[in-house]
């Protein structure tokens, strides 16, 4: 588990992040959604449908944080994540969300 202090500044980071990433008047079809359980945080697109109230979920990228190093994982078929070799794990959050983002191989950010 996580603690309290290091939760929240993920939360926060996570949040600001979010807020950036998804234009306002584009927030009614498509949300960025993080979510953590223990020591990993997963962050999901979700897009409505046209169906009222619903949402499909995909999920984008899990990041562990595994012997006080976080690790980036991509997902690799429906239930399984695979280690990305070319993010070297970091003790800082906020460098491996860096490294999703700039995405040189096109491994979270489809086009």
């Amino acid at each position: 588990m996580m603690d309290p202090f290091t939760l929240r500044r993920i939360e926060s980071i996570m949040d600001g992040y979010i807020h950036q990433k998804v234009p306002g008047d584009l927030r009614v079809s498509i949300r960025l959604k993080h979510e953590i359980v223990d020591n990993q945080l997963t962050l999901a697109e979700e897009r409505a449908t046209s169906l009222r109230n619903e949402w499909v979920r995909v999920d984008i990228v899990q990041f562990r944080l595994e012997s006080q190093k976080w690790n980036v994982y991509a997902k690799n078929g429906e239930n399984t994540w695979s280690f990305v070799e070319i993010i070297t794990p970091s003790e800082d959050f906020e460098r491996q969300l860096e490294q999703v983002e700039i995405d040189q191989d096109g491994l979270f950010w489809k086009s």
